[in-house]
């Protein structure tokens, strides 16, 4: 029954973070071996599972692994011209604290979450002390926009499917974002510190062109995501033709390495010969980020497959029966988990949402959500759900526990149980929004 195989990922879970919290295997190592693992579990194939992994692991690579390796070299480059060091000493831990927030937020209204997490660790870099928290800062302002704030893809989607009102869909956002926002800004200042992100030996001393030039290099950047989100937007000006193809293509990792790489050779200052060959820092970025985009391809692999096991879509075709009978407000936990299950079963937000939101089309009347408001509510709830539980499956957590310095047990606590405690904060918001209709 393929009812089982989520109790073998379960298993295959648990596996990655024994051994990379006990016996410290690497990421990479450890996710082979529960994807293995789970290939024996569900009676596949080895060569169906490898065959399967391969394509995901390709298509995590194209997707995420340029922007990855992109903002690695960025932090690197940044370190060296002395970015952090100027901007450290002049912002309070309060400060940085609120401006990653707010950068997050930004970053998180882009295409997809590793890429926005990715172009921000320049930033968490430079800021020099609390590294975890501050992480957890950039995630959960990530999460909050992704899931409920427009233009970002998530909504987009599930309102286009639902045919909500955009309007309204803005409005209500907002308000689920506000909350989610919040108890993630809480949640990581309860969080660990972490050490300060290490400075490159020879870092130059503090510049205030590089300083300066930092974060509007990052907002450049988070603007090529943004545009590509507008793109998705199924409706003018961007419903078809060259505008919507050329946002599309904006915040491409070839766009955002272009852009990223190229602005800071213009705003940084400090070229020297070498600066960009073998030895230099960009080489030295690319290096750290190497296992890391290995392990995001193998997370993409591992979610291949467990995607063409079909079981998400099985398991989260029982969801809609808990919601019989229900009030409007509470039935709005029917397309949240909806949304959960198939993210945590498959890995891939935009998948999650996609199938919740066509699971829900039939449903809205039955469950009380058909109305106008009813709509935008039910494709806000996907969103919020499908944001809820990233793990080992997706590469966003094998990011985010990367630049916090977290390994995957204490990942799956903070990362993963946080963006869960937050979705539940944006459903609270949107069944009280229910309710007072």
């Amino acid at each position: 029954m393929l009812e089982w195989n989520a109790v073998y990922l379960l298993l295959a879970v648990a596996l990655v973070a024994v051994l990379t919290e006990k016996a410290l295997v690497m990421p990479l190592l450890a996710l082979l071996a529960a994807t293995g693992l789970y290939g024996v579990m569900q009676g596949g194939a080895p060569p169906w599972t490898a065959g399967e992994f391969g394509i995901g692991f390709g298509q995590a690579i194209a997707a995420a692994g340029l922007a990855v390796a992109v903002g690695a070299m960025l932090a690197e480059w940044a370190a060296t011209a002395g970015a952090g060091a100027w901007l450290a000493p002049r912002l309070s831990p309060r400060a940085r604290q609120a401006g990653i927030a707010l950068f997050g937020l930004l970053a998180g209204l882009g295409g997809q979450p590793v890429a926005a997490l990715a172009i921000l660790a320049p930033l968490l870099r430079a800021a020099g002390i609390a590294r975890a928290r501050l992480t957890l800062t950039a995630t959960a302002m990530i999460n909050a926009a992704q899931g409920s704030l427009l233009p970002a893809p998530l909504p987009v989607a599930a309102l286009t499917i639902l045919d909500g009102d955009w309007r309204r869909g803005l409005l209500f956002g907002l308000l689920a974002a506000l909350a989610q926002g919040a108890v993630g800004i809480l949640l990581a200042r309860r969080g660990p510190p972490g050490a300060a992100m290490a400075e490159t030996a020879g870092t130059a001393a503090p510049r205030a062109r590089a300083g300066l030039a930092l974060p509007l290099l990052t907002l450049a950047l988070i603007a090529l995501l943004i545009a590509q989100s507008l793109g998705q937007i199924a409706a003018e000006p961007f419903g078809g033709g060259p505008i919507r193809e050329n946002l599309l293509g904006a915040g491409r990792p070839m766009l955002l390495a272009w852009v990223g790489l190229g602005g800071a050779l213009l705003l940084f200052g400090g070229w020297r010969r070498g600066l960009l060959g073998e030895d230099g820092p960009l080489a030295r970025g690319l290096a750290v980020s190497a296992g890391l985009v290995l392990t995001i391809g193998t997370a993409g692999g591992f979610g291949m497959i467990l995607h063409n096991s079909g079981m998400a879509v099985v398991v989260a075709e029982a969801v809609p029966r808990l919601g019989a009978g229900l009030p409007a407000g509470l039935a709005l936990a029917v397309p949240f988990l909806i949304a959960l299950v198939s993210r945590a079963l498959q890995g891939s937000p935009l998948t999650a949402t996609l199938t919740a939101a066509g699971m829900m089309q039939p449903l809205l009347a039955p469950l009380g959500l058909g109305d106008g408001d009813g709509r935008v509510l039910a494709a806000l709830a996907v969103g919020a759900g499908s944001m809820a539980l990233p793990h080992v499956n997706d590469g966003y957590f094998w990011l985010a526990n990367h630049l916090a310095g977290f390994r995957a047990a204490e990942g799956l606590r903070r990362v993963s149980g946080g963006a869960l405690v937050q979705a539940l904060a944006g459903l609270a918001v949107l069944m009280a929004l229910a309710a007072a209709r």
